[in-house]
């Protein structure tokens, strides 16, 4: 959203812009299971707190950025923060909800976030009109600062009159060796890597879109303005909204599966960006914008399903580690992606500036496009290998079967 901003203020390349947005997904994939261990130790409670803190310590930091370095800086501890808040909400979920209720929760948190995705467009545009990119940040700091303050006195880590709808973890849960254990348990797990392979070609390719190079694109190949260009990629996130809950809903309650909707909604969501990837198509009609972002955001939001179903095929008294090992493809997936798209677009780099800013041409646009199409299509056949639970946990049944084997 700001990325014209930081070219104008930093003169960064493609490449390092790339990598300013890289680090966030970096450090998602680096704390994912030390994440999930806190969440199932410490509690989710602190956790949200101490990950909000951080959140806004690193906002106001890269507001304040005298430098790019420092900018690095703020991003580095706003992802070291954000880097629980997922984790630790969905091992809040598993003691509050029940579990056939699990796709629905993290719909909803995919909602949140959507909610969020729509602030960071069109809104955080006229923000930075009014304040300027570092007050708008200053400002965003001072107000995730109050939010890890509410968690503190608000949150708690499972219902008073009830006991925890999840086994505990296993004594000694918090030590390094008890962690390392977990963690591989999951990671040689076949049934793991499926739905989180599918969840990486899905995520990447639309956060790539919608959170880096959606609006320089438009802004730069349609000729809109960066207000404009936002409203349009904030259909995605009307999509998100509509389809998080939806999806989770129709996996949990209607259906009752969970590889069925992966493959289907993966499906579409590839053949969209073959609208955008072919060669010798046009590039789409002003017209055709807002419904492609929206059901770009619609059927991405299947990833919601992920966060059931790898729980489910794993260790239940470890569901912090299993949705921990959730983020390790897809943000590994994200910052490789938006780096090396960064460094395509450079590649197509003809030297044209505006106001300091790159401007790329169309046809470096749909080389990165036809990447992101042949990630997603990669994602399609993750689904195809997803194990089916029908929303329960099947780790215990398929210990049993492989050892009566």
């Amino acid at each position: 959203m700001v990325a014209g901003d930081l070219m104008a203020t930093f003169s960064p390349t493609g490449a390092m812009l790339g990598l300013l947005s890289a680090v966030y997904p970096w450090i998602f994939a680096a704390m994912a299971l030390p994440a999930g261990t806190l969440a199932d130790t410490a509690g989710p409670r602190w956790t949200l707190t101490a990950g909000a803190a951080l959140m806004a310590l690193g906002s106001i930091v890269f507001g304040l950025a005298p430098t790019f370095g420092v900018a690095l800086a703020g991003r580095v501890l706003v992802g070291l923060g954000a880097s629980v808040i997922l984790i630790a909400w969905l091992r809040l979920g598993a003691a509050w909800c029940r579990p056939h209720e699990t796709a629905r929760l993290a719909g909803l948190t995919q909602t949140v976030g959507a909610i969020g995705g729509l602030v960071g467009t069109a809104p955080l545009a006229l923000l930075v009109a009014r304040l300027g990119w570092r007050a708008s940040f200053v400002a965003i700091g001072a107000v995730t600062g109050g939010v890890g303050a509410a968690c503190a006195l608000i949150v708690r880590d499972r219902p008073a009159a009830r006991e925890q709808s999840v086994p505990a973890p296993p004594a000694g849960g918090g030590s390094a060796a008890d962690l390392v254990r977990a963690a591989r348990a999951v990671i040689v797990n076949p049934a793991s890597w499926p739905p989180v392979l599918a969840s990486a070609g899905i995520y990447s390719t639309l956060l790539t879109f919608v959170g880096l190079w959606g609006v320089p694109y438009l802004v730069q190949v349609y000729g809109l303005s960066r207000v404009a260009a936002s409203g349009y990629t904030a259909w995605a996130a009307v999509g998100i909204l509509v389809g998080a809950i939806s999806i989770g809903w129709l996996s949990d309650r209607v259906l009752a599966r969970r590889r069925l909707p992966l493959i289907v909604f993966a499906i579409v969501y590839a053949a969209l960006w073959y609208a955008l990837a072919l060669p010798d198509g046009p590039r789409l009609s002003l017209g055709w914008l807002a419904p492609f972002c929206f059901l770009l955001g619609l059927t991405s939001s299947v990833v919601a399903v992920v966060f059931a179903v790898v729980p489910e095929v794993n260790d239940p008294r470890r569901p912090g580690v299993a949705i921990g090992f959730c983020n390790i493809p897809s943000f590994t997936a994200i910052a490789l992606l938006q780096w090396g798209t960064g460094a395509m677009l450079d590649a197509g780099f003809t030297g044209e500036t505006i106001g300091g800013v790159r401007v790329y041409p169309f046809a470096a646009y749909r080389a990165v496009f036809v990447l992101c199409a042949a990630l997603a299509t990669g994602a399609v056949l993750a689904a195809f290998a997803v194990t089916e639970t029908r929303c329960r946990n099947v780790w215990a049944a398929a210990r049993a079967g492989t050892a009566g084997a």
